[in-house]
């Protein structure tokens, strides 16, 4: 996928920021889905001038900024927004640095994860009206076969329907929906030892249920770092009953037969074989 163009919008950013640019860096991922310029303006500023690929992840970013991130701590603050030249958000730095890039100790790495399930219960506790007029069993259920079209043959049908099965035995059991982030995990925290934990990206973030914003870390950063686990339910305030590992589990199969479709999809056979490896530590079948 081509990386988008951003310097048709330098000068709408350029505008809102009220002084001229010194630099305009590419901070992108590789993935192109999306592209990301650090702006720095001639008065001090840093801004973020950011372009979606896909027009629903710009709407969920920017309403997730209007909604959301507006009651919460360390979340980008949204500068301003426009639909020309290109749908693209203009918004303020955040202090910190990518946690996932950082050698935090032990110490600290225990201190950011309990950060982190302080911020997600904040985010998890907004007012939401949901309007979604799709039960979350069905939703869930349309999520699987679609993720399972995507992944072109990369999933055997046994694999699916055994995700189906445990989809199905934990009917009622993912919640009502919540505001979530959908991306929540390191590569997508800041840290900054005054200002704390910043989160970031907020284009995957709608309702939904509210254990699929663990499933990076458990399956992630928690994998035999027990303290790290207790130390982030410690911040959340409440840990998953045994009943509610049902749903998690569940939900831990489900997206990582998305991630086997989205590697797939993309060219990305380590992601792929990430979720993969999801579905054997939960006892799928091979493939």
């Amino acid at each position: 996928m081509a990386r988008l163009d951003l310097s048709p919008l330098l000068p709408w950013a350029t505008a809102h920021l009220g002084a001229p640019l010194l630099a305009v860096e590419d901070v992108s991922w590789d993935h192109a889905a999306s592209s990301v310029a650090r702006l720095r303006a001639a008065d001090g500023r840093t801004a973020y001038l950011k372009r979606h690929a896909q027009a629903r992840k710009h709407r969920q970013e920017r309403s997730a900024l209007e909604r959301w991130a507006v009651a919460l701590p360390g979340t980008p603050r949204l500068l301003a927004t426009t639909d020309e030249p290109a749908p693209a958000l203009l918004l303020a730095a955040v202090p910190g640095a990518l946690v996932e890039d950082l050698t935090l100790d032990r110490g600290d790495e225990v201190t950011v994860q309990h950060a982190a399930g302080v911020w997600l219960a904040r985010l998890h506790a907004l007012p939401l009206e949901d309007d979604d007029p799709m039960p979350m069993g069905a939703a869930l259920e349309a999520r699987l076969t679609s993720w399972t079209n995507r992944a072109a043959g990369a999933v055997a049908p046994e694999t699916a329907s055994w995700v189906a099965d445990r989809l199905a035995g934990t009917e009622g059991l993912a919640g009502a929906r919540v505001p979530c982030h959908r991306d929540f995990g390191p590569r997508n925290w800041l840290w900054d030892a005054t200002a704390g934990l910043g989160v970031i990206d907020f284009e995957h973030a709608r309702p939904d249920a509210r254990w699929v914003d663990v499933l990076r870390l458990i399956d992630g950063p928690w994998l035999g770092r027990a303290d790290l686990e207790g130390a982030f339910w410690a911040g959340y305030g409440r840990r998953p009953g045994p009943r509610d590992r049902e749903a998690v589990d569940a939900l831990r199969a489900l997206h990582a037969i998305g991630a086997v479709a989205w590697g797939t999809r993309h060219g990305d056979p380590a992601f792929a074989e990430g979720g993969r490896a999801v579905l054997r530590r939960l006892g799928a079948p091979a493939r």
